[in-house]
C-alpha cells in the first residue's frame, strides 16, 4: 500500500520549508493491462455458446484485418476472439474458410439491438451471428426488427449506401423465398445488386399479386408488404 509521504526539509538558517508529496497510487504501466496477443488494441475475449448474438466486424489470420475493424468501429464493446477456443458458430460467410481470429461487437442478449445496428450505414459490410454451436446461417435481420421499423422501398436507378443495405436485405429475402419454393426462374443471387431495379420491382409486384390482400400491387415495399415477406420466409430459417 502506497502511503502519502511528506518530507519537510527545513532550512536551518533561512527558515525555508520544502514539501515533497508522493501520490497514493503507483504510476500506471504503459503496457496493455488486458490480454491482447496480436496487439490489436482491444482485449481478446473468447466466447462460449450462450445463444447471444454478436456483430462480426472482421476476421483473419493476423492482427492487420482486426486492427482495421477496430479503428473503424470505435466502440467500447469491440473485442476479438480465437475461433478454436470459442463457440463453433458461423464466423465467416459460407464458402470462406474458418478464420483463426474474429473481431466482434457485443455480445447482445437479444437480436433486435445488433440487427438495428446492422441495418445502418455504419455496419453495411458486417453480419450478425448467433452463438449457437453448429450454426450455418447469419441472422436475417429483417426477421428480427418490427415490420413497422423496416424502410419503405421503391424502384430507383441508384441508391445511397444505407438504402442499399435495405435493398440487399429485400433482394436476399426474395432469393430465399424462391429457393424455398424451388423456382428455377425465380429471383437469383445474381439479381442481388443493392439497387431497386426493374427486376426487383417486377418480383415484388408478382409476390403482392399472389397474396391477394395487398391491393393494388404497386411494387412498393411498405409495412404490409414487409410483413407478408417476412411471414413467408422467416419460418424457413434456423439460427
Amino acid at each position: 500500500m502506497w502511503l502519502p509521504l511528506v518530507a519537510a526539509l527545513l532550512g536551518a538558517a533561512a527558515g525555508v520549508a520544502t514539501a515533497l508529496v508522493v501520490p497514493d497510487e503507483p504510476p500506471v504501466s504503459s503496457e496493455s493491462s488486458f490480454n491482447d496477443p496480436l496487439r490489436v488494441g482491444v482485449p481478446l475475449v473468447d466466447l462460449e455458446c450462450t445463444g447471444d448474438a454478436v456483430i462480426v466486424l472482421g476476421y483473419g489470420e493476423t492482427g492487420a484485418p482486426l486492427r482495421s475493424a477496430v479503428v473503424n468501429n470505435p466502440d467500447d464493446s469491440v473485442r476479438y476472439l480465437r475461433t478454436d477456443d470459442s463457440c463453433a458458430t458461423l464466423w465467416a460467410p459460407p464458402g470462406v474458410d474458418l478464420p483463426e481470429y474474429v473481431a466482434y461487437s457485443g455480445p447482445y442478449d437479444t437480436l433486435v439491438e445488433p440487427c438495428r445496428e446492422r441495418l445502418t450505414g455504419a455496419h453495411k459490410n458486417d453480419d450478425v451471428t448467433r452463438l449457437n454451436g453448429g450454426n450455418q446461417t447469419y441472422v436475417k435481420c429483417v426477421c428480427e426488427v418490427a415490420s413497422a421499423d423496416l424502410r419503405v422501398l421503391s424502384r430507383s436507378d441508384g441508391t445511397d449506401p444505407e438504402t442499399g443495405i435495405w435493398v440487399r436485405s429485400l433482394q436476399n429475402t426474395l432469393v430465399d423465398i424462391d429457393a424455398d419454393a424451388g423456382r428455377e426462374d425465380g429471383f437469383a443471387p445474381s439479381d442481388v445488386t443493392g439497387v431497386f431495379d426493374a427486376r426487383t420491382e417486377e418480383r415484388v409486384k408478382e409476390f403482392q399479386e399472389g397474396r391477394g390482400d395487398i391491393v393494388p400491387a404497386t411494387g412498393v415495399v411498405d409495412e404490409l408488404t414487409w410483413k407478408a415477406l417476412t411471414d413467408r420466409v422467416c419460418i424457413t430459417y434456423d439460427y
